[in-house]
């Protein structure tokens, strides 16, 4: 057979399939935006010592000077997530005198919720067993992580009040961090990155008292974040899309 037939019956190799995250066989998560829709959360907002979280905030961002801080815990369903309970440790920031959230921790119970947040994203976000109750009219938020008990907020079921009393931003600034497979290499990925939650829709919001406590653990140091005030918290009921979002800054660029 000649050389010239032999080239066009040979056949190309295949492409592999493509899905938007791994594995490819049977991708994890798929493509934003996620609807978010009737969500609880509870926030209790605290100030700390502005030099304990100081260390943690990426440049350029510029922290609170009164080390305003919240957790926020929450029972979220979701498309393309399905339920979960979640807990937030943030702080606002500053990014170019814009007012944002910074997160410096997550606990959350689902596989899929974590994966997509940590890829897409780069919440910082950690498996382990989270709970929102109400009982006695008081609402409880608890975090265990290796059979430890980790935080602890409470919040008396107050009054119904205006969303307006609520009214901060919406833009989370994170670190997304992706280390190099090479030995001592750079991160292959190392951005300051923003999305701000859109189509955010208040139903009810409740005011109350409340406390936070962090506890004790070898592994996740919540307590060294001091607890110098507790500013109080709110009981809310909410729809909102998480979509895609930009990157701020990206510092593996000159």
């Amino acid at each position: 057979m000649d050389a010239k037939v032999q080239k066009k019956q040979s056949v190309k190799p295949a492409r592999l399939p493509y899905g938007y995250s791994l594995p490819q066989l049977s991708p994890l998560y798929m493509q934003p935006p996620y609807e978010y829709r009737d969500a609880w959360s509870m926030v209790v907002t605290f100030r700390t010592d502005p030099r304990a979280i100081a260390a943690y905030l990426p440049k350029p961002l510029v922290g609170d000077p009164n080390g305003t801080m919240f957790v926020t815990t929450s029972h979220f369903f979701t498309s393309g997530f399905g339920h979960y309970n979640e807990v937030l440790v943030g702080a606002l920031a500053k990014y170019r005198g814009r007012l944002v959230n910074h997160c410096l921790y997550l606990i959350l119970d689902n596989d899929i919720a974590i994966a997509a947040g940590r890829e897409i994203w780069g919440f910082p976000k950690k498996l382990g067993r989270v709970s929102l109750a109400d009982r006695d009219g008081v609402i409880t938020g608890t975090v265990e992580r290796g059979g430890l008990p980790l935080i602890r907020t409470a919040m008396e079921v107050g009054p119904l009040v205006s969303p307006s009393e609520m009214e901060g931003s919406a833009e989370y600034a994170n670190l997304k961090l992706v280390p190099s497979i090479r030995e001592g290499g750079a991160p292959e990925v190392m951005q300051l990155t923003s999305t701000t939650l859109t189509g955010i829709t208040m139903k009810k919001v409740y005011k109350g008292r409340a406390t936070v406590e962090f506890m004790p653990s070898p592994v996740d140091r919540f307590s060294e974040i001091p607890v110098r005030e507790v500013l109080g918290g709110y009981y809310y009921n909410a729809d909102f899309t998480l979509g895609h979002g930009e990157v701020l800054h990206d510092y593996l660029k000159p």
